[in-house]
């Protein structure tokens, strides 16, 4: 070969390996490029995802703080928390170190602050509780002000509303969160039996006691009515006794809202039942211990909130039921032979006794419709009872009414 073809060749060659050579090295400094911006972007995603996850746990930190207030804040509560000053817009309960509550101005100073370890040791936490207050100043509780059996915010009646913050702590993050909470305000219709439609109390045998006493507190109307004079009827010779003259019944009561009232109990309820037209017998939803007599009060240390929803229809209970708490009922209720209850008793229709058979309640009796005491040679008591009323509100968990995270 001619040696300019040779120089050709070889100058070709050579210009060919020199643009392999920089083509190499772009492609090798691209990727370089490429593999920096993924470990860039690598980074940051774990550092999001490291510090959303110590955000999560902090938040979660800061929720078992306003559980921790929620339980101890309970009657009965095995660590209590107490409110002794209910009505001090400047009282505060601390949960938390000596140290970690000075933080959040917990004063030692203060004969309004009080503080409290916290009963656990594996969360960080401290808890702040305060009373809530209107835009004034004023204390705000949560209870019926008017007497129709609705709660709402108000400043007169009811449970004090507790603004409780709870400061939760991880390792490198921090959560408020904050809820209004409040203990159950009492059910009390200020009668041993409430009606809002005509009535017939019927029997020789029939006992509506509103007369108190001891742990029944004081004397209310055997019989309260929405209604006006002349729609409580008496059939026979029942007895209806309590606060003025006998028979004891009292006309143009508030009209409370039954319908709301089981509305706002039955989610508690540990026993719900849905049915139609119904007849359920021998239920035992607990075993009131009956006094000296069917005149007196019964007792029992169990609270249940049963439910039953009938699509507008009725249950009966029959064959011996009973049961202590708070039996709620969407419809008519039927009570059918021996019937045995401690607590309160709220349906939105009627409440009819059928039947022969002892028929005890201890506590009260709330009808939407009418009551109709057929006895047919039973016998019916209702003994109002205050203490038998509370029971079944005061030691349950405390109402959140609002949530929130602070930021």
């Amino acid at each position: 070969m001619p040696k300019s073809r040779q120089r050709s060749v070889k100058s070709i060659c050579g210009n060919e390996r020199g643009m392999v050579l920089a083509v190499a090295l772009v492609l090798l400094a691209t990727l370089v490029l490429f593999g920096t911006t993924a470990f860039v972007i690598t980074s940051t995603d774990i550092k999001i995802v490291g510090n959303y996850k110590w955000g999560q746990q902090a938040h979660y930190v800061a929720e078992a703080g306003t559980e921790e207030a929620r339980a101890r804040l309970r009657l009965g509560a095995a660590n209590p928390i107490i409110d002794d000053n209910p009505t001090a817009a400047g009282w505060r309960a601390f949960i938390g170190s000596f140290t970690d509550a000075q933080a959040k101005g917990f004063s030692s100073g203060n004969l309004m602050h009080h503080r409290w370890d916290s009963i656990q040791t594996a969360l960080n936490y401290t808890v702040v509780i305060r009373h809530q207050t209107d835009g004034a100043g004023n204390i705000l509780y949560w209870g019926d002000d008017n007497g129709d059996g609705v709660n709402t915010r108000n400043t007169t009646a009811g449970k004090n509303i507790y603004i409780t913050a709870s400061y939760g702590a991880t390792a490198s993050a921090n959560k408020i969160v904050e809820i209004e909470c409040t203990k159950v305000p009492s059910i009390d219709s200020g009668a041993a039996l409430y009606v809002e439609a005509p009535t017939t109390i019927q029997g020789n045998s029939t006992n509506i006691i509103g007369t108190g006493g001891g742990r029944c507190g004081s004397p209310v109307k055997g019989v309260l009515t929405a209604l006006g004079p002349g729609t409580v009827h008496r059939d026979g010779n029942p007895t209806i006794v309590g606060a003025g003259p006998s028979p004891s019944i009292g006309y143009n009561a508030t009209n409370m809202d039954i319908q709301a009232m089981v509305n706002s109990l039955k989610g508690f309820a540990n026993y719900a039942y849905t049915v139609n037209s119904a007849t359920h017998t021998g239920m035992n939803w607990g075993t009131p211990i009956l006094g000296a007599t069917l005149q007196e009060p019964s007792s029992c240390g169990v609270r249940n909130i049963v439910y039953y929803n009938t699509g507008g229809t009725y249950i009966t209970l029959a064959g011996g039921s009973q049961g202590c708490g708070i039996l709620l009922v969407d419809g008519d209720l039927n009570v059918h032979g021996s019937f045995n209850w401690y607590g309160i008793i709220m349906a939105t229709g009627s409440i009819t006794y059928l039947g022969g058979g002892n028929k005890q309640v201890t506590g009260e009796v709330l009808a939407g419709g009418s009551t109709n005491a057929d006895l047919m040679g039973g016998n019916a008591n209702i003994v109002y009872c205050s203490e038998a009323i509370t029971d079944q509100t005061q030691y349950r968990p405390l109402l959140v009414l609002s949530w929130k995270e602070v930021m």
